[in-house]
């Protein structure tokens, strides 16, 4: 769960001038579409089990050279 819920964000939203609450949105929805694109290219889904594959690998896990549970021999 985000640490904001949307109604959180509405009721501190109310509490701002007009012209303010429209500053607030425009930067969460800038911000939000930043995030997309970096997140989309840079860390997509083949991306991230890439990564989380290394990091397996580096630190021993199950079927690495290392050992901890992979292939007797």
């Amino acid at each position: 769960m985000k640490a904001d819920s949307r109604v959180q964000i509405l009721l501190r939203d109310l509490r701002l001038p007009r012209e303010e609450r429209k500053a607030a949105r425009l930067e969460r929805h800038v911000e939000e579409a930043m995030r997309s694109q970096r997140d989309g290219v840079a860390y997509g889904e083949a991306a991230r089990r890439a990564a989380a594959e290394a990091e397996r690998q580096r630190w021993g896990g199950a079927g690495s050279p290392l050992g901890g549970g992979g292939a007797s021999g």
